[in-house]
């Protein structure tokens, strides 16, 4: 039986509320990452800007500051690149394992209703590495994009861009980084499922990448809809941040509620209903009201009764 899409989210949906355990692994690569992110640029901003510190302080507006800052970030720049490369290489490898275990976690409750840590564990350490590579693959392809924003950025001057003398190269460099922006928002989509298919089918880097591609281009209109769901679900969450953020009544209230949404509720969701959506393409064995069964065993029990 191939559900539709609205059938994927809503047997998603009640999947994570008999499995709520499904957030821990995002719980815990928020944790670890976060403190991870404070280490890594709290010493390295004390590291480049710490003898500008005292003039920091004594700014009296922000534009007086970031006179202070950019010549130093502009002495530092490759520096600055170093450390931002480091940390998204640790920070890639703690997000992959809890993912591979996450994704193993949404294989299992799909499949049979119930799953557990262990399945986190064993199912992480299995795909770790190869999720890691491949996810570094595609973030080269990513980076690719960066073409776009080469003209303009060899334009532009740092230290003149306050001064307004650079409007032309701000405004070739914007266009560029929309560009990008597009280029990745196409490259995630054609790309959308090649972690899932990487971990279900226990697959190589290069090999689940082309898998998670060749499902898009089997299932295109499947992965589109449910990629189209997914962003309106996060472009909702971001006007209610910004509507909920004004309002000084609700807005500490809010700030934890799109705390639990964000990390403990939407990501597991998504897992899910991706999932759910590449077992049911791929004709994987999945549970259907407490039962069990391949998808065409159950079209055969239906069509028989």
């Amino acid at each position: 039986m191939v559900e539709d899409i609205g059938k994927i989210i809503s047997n998603g949906f009640e999947t994570y509320t008999k499995n709520l355990a499904l957030a821990i692994p995002f719980a815990l690569n928020a944790v670890i990452t976060g403190v991870l992110a404070i280490t890594v640029f709290g010493f390295g901003f004390f590291y480049l800007f710490g003898s500008s510190l005292s003039a920091l302080g004594s700014a009296s507006t922000p534009q007086a500051a970031a006179a202070i800052l950019l010549p130093v970030i502009t002495r530092h720049f490759y520096g600055i690149v170093i450390l931002v490369i480091i940390y998204l290489l640790v920070f890639l490898f703690f997000q992959s394992f809890f993912m591979a275990g996450a994704i193993g976690m949404a294989q299992k409750a799909t499949e049979t209703g119930k799953s557990d840590l262990a399945v986190m564990i064993e199912t992480g350490k299995k795909n770790v590495i190869n999720l890691y590579l491949a996810e570094v693959l595609v973030g080269l392809l990513a980076l690719a994009g960066i073409v776009f924003i080469v003209p303009g950025a060899m334009r532009i001057n740092l230290d003149q861009l306050l001064s307004g003398k650079n409007a032309d190269a701000v405004l070739l460099l914007a266009g560029g980084v929309f560009l990008w922006v597009i280029y990745i928002a196409i490259l995630s989509l054609f790309l959308a499922v090649f972690s899932y298919a990487l971990v279900i089918e226990n697959l190589g880097p290069v090999d689940g990448i082309a898998a998670g591609f060749g499902f898009f281009k089997a299932h295109k209109s499947d992965v589109f809809l449910l990629w189209v769901v997914i962003g309106i679900i996060l472009v909702i969450l971001m006007i209610a941040d910004a509507i909920f953020g004004g309002i000084p009544v609700l807005n500490v209230i809010w700030q934890f509620a799109s705390l639990i949404i964000n990390f403990l509720i939407i990501p597991p969701l998504t897992t899910l209903w991706w999932v759910r959506l590449y077992m049911t393409r791929t004709g994987k064995k999945m549970y259907f009201n407490d039962l069990l069964m391949h998808p065409n065993d159950l079209k055969k029990l239906k069509a028989d009764q």
